[in-house]
């Protein structure tokens, strides 16, 4: 969602949404929507209409205008009728549209950031931009819990030869990142994996896909990454933070505006 959100804000149309959040937001805070009429306002339409030339690079003809001009009323209607259902309390996916409207709206354009500042910001978070820890292990895999699991377990402490089934996702992990195992087995994997002694087997352990004798034989701590791997990260990371910091402080007056009552 951020990142969606700083493309937004480099948009050179983005205006033309923001002046769409802006009305569907006055009103979402509307008790009397309902009686109002319908109104195009002039700087409304120029800008939809010059929205329109952007996009298809070319001059709106006469019938594009009536076009734009009776979209815009069907829209304003259907969402009248929205928020006198509720819509933009109940539906997740409205509500989260209206909170990243109002934070573009708050916000506003974001300047680009200098050299300096992404630097400053790489070195104040050193901690958000370093690699994940990684394991490298391989495993003997049975899709149902094998009759005995223990003497399995010892037959492989011992070196005698076990023969598996075939895993989806193969029987050797070099340097396996812990988000990755995480996705693929669980958790309980990657907590097991993470404080196994280093050549020694262990299991069986539960996965999604069954059980698992594993044996790690190395395991790689976090490294903090250069700068120039990173620097993208930083930027988003950056404007991000930029646009916190103004929401926080448009809220500090909101929260003096309105109470809140939380239920449990």
């Amino acid at each position: 969602m951020r990142s969606l959100l700083l493309r937004i804000l480099r948009e050179p149309l983005f205006t033309f949404a923001i002046i769409g959040g802006a009305l569907f937001l006055a009103y979402a805070a509307t008790r009397s929507h309902e009686s109002e009429p319908v109104i195009l306002q002039a700087q409304v339409r120029t800008a939809l209409i010059a929205s329109f030339e952007t996009r298809t690079g070319r001059k709106a003809t006469a019938d594009d205008i009536a076009r734009i001009e009776r979209d815009y009323v069907t829209e304003e209607l259907l969402l009248r009728e929205a928020l006198e259902n509720g819509l933009h309390r109940s539906n997740p996916s409205i509500r989260g549209s209206l909170v990243e409207e109002m934070r573009i709206r708050i916000t506003g354009p974001l300047p680009d950031p200098t050299d300096e500042q992404l630097v400053n910001h790489y070195s104040d978070n050193l901690d958000r931009y370093r690699s994940e820890p990684t394991v490298t292990f391989r495993q003997v895999y049975f899709a149902q819990r094998p009759a005995d699991p223990a003497a399995i377990l010892a037959q492989l402490r011992h070196g005698e030869p076990v023969t598996g089934q075939p895993f989806r996702h193969g029987l050797e992990f070099p340097q396996y990142g812990y988000s990755m195992l995480r996705g693929m087995l669980g958790q309980p994997v990657v907590e097991a994996l993470s404080v196994a002694p280093l050549g020694q087997w262990i299991g069986p352990l539960e996965s999604p896909y069954g059980w698992h004798y594993l044996l790690a034989s190395e395991r790689l701590p976090p490294v903090l990454l250069p700068f120039d791997a990173v620097r993208q990260q930083v930027e988003n990371d950056y404007l991000v933070a930029l646009i916190d910091a103004a929401v926080e402080r448009h809220l500090d007056g909101l929260r003096q505006r309105h109470a809140v009552q939380i239920e449990r």
